[in-house]
């Protein structure tokens, strides 16, 4: 979801030949997986895919293979992010910015991509949602394809429900990415938009229109094994739940949201689950219980802290600063 520009991409599938139409497999192959919440899988394709592109560069060095080098870096980097590896993340971003540096044509194509990218890292590090946004923003100018606009929007609109920002920044936004308005036969994006409103409505106490939205996620969802989609709507109803003191319909849900995190896994989920969790069988009396989930709540945070402690103090993490220039600096490039 993070590259469009269809039309260039089908002129150039009609001209491949067999070991470009084998690489684009192995492309579609870590998209599905990714968008399946499968991290390990999608990873393992994606380095798979990338050793053959640096063995196919020693004979051939047609443009195509910068292109789906790109790809599959920006899957790596949303890889690194459900894992929880910010820094791992900033790493292949600047991967990226080393392949523009040297296949300048590859920015026209790719550039809203980066900038869609650098939001996503921004939105896994503590205070840097402005960051994040203005990425988001950034993104915004370098493209019009519908999926690729949606799927920005639906990430600032997590932005704005997180910042607090007033009322009519978010309601617009909202209006924007309604269910009914997102690209035609775009299953996921359709489903996130569910996801999206209903946590908008829990935020501000609409449990009724929460709950329907949330339901309605679900059941999209695992029409199309949306894993990481499920595993939030199962957190979010969770919530729901507690906050109307029906603890046994919560844990339900957030015993299940928790066992998709640790399967799939996704770093974000597993924390945010836990706390959950821990806060229910609190309630509920369950000191045990409570007590466990606390100290994988307590682990995870560290491990996370530790994490972004590193990246922030990475050379690479004043990517988060290119916003107008031609391309990002040579200097935060791999040349």
């Amino acid at each position: 979801m993070l590259y469009k520009d269809k039309q260039w991409y089908q002129r150039r599938v009609r001209g491949m030949n067999t070991q470009q139409l084998f690489l684009l497999v192995y492309v579609v192959s870590v998209m599905h997986a990714l968008q399946q919440g499968y991290t390990d899988k999608a990873e393992s394709y994606a380095k798979k895919a990338l050793h053959l592109i640096d063995k196919q560069r020693t004979y051939n060095n047609d443009t195509l293979l910068s292109s789906y080098q790109l790809i599959l870096l920006e899957q790596l980097v949303l890889t690194h992010l459900l894992k929880g590896s910010t820094s791992g993340a900033i790493k292949e971003l600047q991967k990226c910015t080393a392949v523009y540096q040297k296949h300048h044509h590859t920015l026209k194509h790719h550039r809203a991509s980066l900038h869609t990218a650098l939001g996503l890292y921004a939105m896994a590090l503590p205070d840097a949602l402005d960051n994040a946004l203005a990425q988001f923003n950034a993104a915004l100018k370098y493209t019009t394809e519908p999926e690729q606009v949606s799927f920005i929007k639906l990430n600032s609109a997590i932005v704005h429900i997180k910042q607090n920002l007033p009322p009519e920044q978010l309601n617009s936004l909202l209006e924007s990415i309604e269910p009914g308005k997102m690209p035609n036969k775009c299953h996921s994006l359709k489903a996130s938009s569910y996801c999206i409103q209903g946590l908008a409505a829990l935020v501000e106490g609409r449990m009724k229109d929460a709950k329907s939205k949330l339901r309605e996620t679900l059941v999209m969802a695992n029409k199309a094994d949306l894993n990481k989609l499920t595993s939030c709507a199962f957190v979010l109803l969770g919530d729901i739940f507690l906050k109307m003191d029906n603890h046994r319909d919560a844990i339900e849900m957030v015993r299940s949201a928790h066992d998709i995190a640790n399967r799939i896994p996704d770093a974000g989920l597993q924390v945010w689950s836990a706390e959950l969790l821990s806060n229910l069988y609190t309630c509920t009396g369950d000191q045990a219980r409570a007590q466990e989930y606390e100290t994988v709540r307590a682990k995870l945070c560290a491990s996370a802290a530790t994490e972004v402690e590193t990246t922030v103090n990475s050379p690479e993490h004043c990517l988060l600063q290119w916003l107008d220039s031609e391309f990002p600096p040579s200097s935060m490039s791999m040349v």
